[in-house]
């Protein structure tokens, strides 16, 4: 593999950039999620997970932007990608969940098991979309098998919004994230065809993160503070 940056392995240009930045914004949520010397504050933790949703919505669009892209270019967008992704919306999602005090015993399975199913989601799809692409005339793919782990930038706050009506360590609050993360966790493996969206579709997929994020920093201003 011959890489035109003879100092630094990997590659660095605008097309990798929107993957980069979904990765750092999952680091600052993770560590808000987790808190520090002012404490948790699980709501950054959401609002930085549906950053990295948008970096993610867009960051195949921007790197197919880039002329001449050669085969190890587009190789590593795809590795790269997947990694960010099991950071972003598997790691930073449990932590937000710890953040918000759940913490017994009985929770820390659940993030083991969501982390994992997403973990081998991201997995399965790397390889069939290998094989797929090996195909003669394979054209653009019209569904995913299971859901995409990317889908927790919408689904997870939808969860987080509900949970934070109840009262903290109700049996409420618990329930509502337990079964989120559940869900989300089977969805991953579970076998089903998922209609992969459209640009009508991603608008409207931005549209709604866009809701969710008025809806936090409504919280955050009016309401928390």
């Amino acid at each position: 593999m011959k890489n035109t940056n003879k100092k630094l392995v990997g590659f660095y240009h605008y097309g990798v950039i929107l993957t980069y930045l979904s990765v750092v914004a999952a680091i600052v949520g993770i560590c808000f999620s987790v808190g520090g010397n002012k404490g948790a504050r699980p709501d950054i933790g959401v609002i930085c997970l549906l950053i990295s949703g948008v970096c993610d919505a867009f960051d195949g669009a921007v790197a197919k932007t880039r002329k001449n892209r050669t085969r190890e270019d587009r190789m590593f967008g795809e590795r790269i990608d997947s990694l960010s992704d099991l950071i972003a919306f598997g790691v930073a999602p449990a932590m937000i969940g710890f953040g918000m005090r759940l913490n017994r015993w009985y929770f820390l399975p659940v993030y083991a098991v969501f982390v994992l199913c997403a973990l081998i989601r991201l997995a399965y799809f790397d390889v069939t979309e290998e094989l797929r692409t090996s195909e003669e005339n394979c054209g653009r793919r019209l569904y995913y098998e299971g859901l995409p782990v990317t889908n927790v930038a919408f689904a997870l706050p939808i969860f987080y919004l509900v949970a934070i009506m109840f009262a903290p360590h109700s049996i409420g609050r618990n329930a509502v994230m337990l079964t989120g993360y559940l869900a989300l966790s089977a969805a991953f493996v579970i076998r089903f065809k998922m209609p992969k969206l459209g640009i009508k579709g991603l608008l409207i997929a931005m549209g709604i993160l866009g809701v969710i994020l008025g809806a936090l920093l409504y919280i955050n201003l009016a309401v928390l503070r």
